[in-house]
C-alpha cells in the first residue's frame, strides 16, 4: 500500500484538468419567446373575454327568465278572465 502523500501525487500526475464544457448554444424557441414577452397580456385578455362572456350570458338568462315570467303571468291573467266569464254565464 502506498503512503497517502504518494497516492495523492500519483493521482494528480495522472489526472488532467478539463475545463467545463460551455453550454450548447440553443436555438431560441419562437413559441417560448412569444409567451415570455406576451404571456401576461394574452392571459389578461383571455380572462377579460371570459368574464365579459359570463356577464353577458347571465344577464341574458336573467332577462329571458323575466320575459318568461311576464308571459306566464299574462297567460294566467287571460285564463282567469276567461274562467270568470264562463262562471258568470253559468
Amino acid at each position: 500500500m502506498l503512503p497517502r502523500t504518494s497516492l495523492n501525487r500519483q493521482l494528480r500526475s495522472q489526472s488532467t484538468y478539463q475545463p467545463p464544457s460551455p453550454p450548447r448554444a440553443q436555438q431560441p424557441n419562437p413559441h417560448g419567446n412569444f409567451y415570455k414577452q406576451f404571456g401576461r397580456p394574452v392571459a389578461k385578455n383571455f380572462l377579460i373575454a371570459v368574464l365579459t362572456y359570463q356577464v353577458l350570458y347571465y344577464s341574458w338568462m336573467k332577462l329571458e327568465s323575466i320575459e318568461v315570467k311576464q308571459e306566464k303571468g299574462g297567460e294566467m291573467h287571460a285564463l282567469e278572465g276567461e274562467l270568470k266569464g264562463l262562471t258568470k254565464g253559468a
